[in-house]
């Protein structure tokens, strides 16, 4: 598998985890110690966990159920050594996110090890959903 092919890979398990509401595709895309932070509509969101976005995921509405369109685009690649940093646009939960993914090389292949993003709404999410955001 080429190098663009396992950057593909993380991040088709990475949207599709969101889409699908599947966690464990999240956990194939994450580094166990990612961090994830960002700013939606405005308001900044820290620290959240590999862990905790895998149980938001599960809480939120599927956009797969909802038949939401699948749409992500890569739009920068930079790869140095074993460390690569991606930029990619996607739809997930009714809202347009841009996200900046940090990439290490481990023995388990690329990892995402942080994840910035930017939104300028905020999703609907429930409850449950909306506390794990802080």
């Amino acid at each position: 598998m080429s190098t663009n092919e396992q950057f593909e890979s993380v991040v088709d398990n990475y949207y599709n985890g969101m889409y699908r509401g599947d966690p464990e595709l999240i956990r194939k895309a994450f580094h166990p110690e990612a961090r994830l932070q960002g700013v939606m509509a405005g308001r900044s969101f820290y620290g959240l966990t590999r862990d905790n976005f895998c149980k938001f995921v599960t809480l939120m509405p599927t956009p797969a159920d909802k038949d939401d369109p699948h749409d992500v685009k890569f739009e920068v690649l930079d790869l140095t050594g074993a460390q690569a940093a991606l930029k990619i646009t996607d739809y997930v939960f009714g809202v347009w996110f841009v996200d900046y993914l940090s990439l290490l090389k481990t023995e388990d292949g690329w990892k995402v090890v942080n994840k910035t993003y930017y939104a300028d709404e905020m999703p609907e999410a429930p409850e449950a959903a909306a506390k794990l955001l802080g």
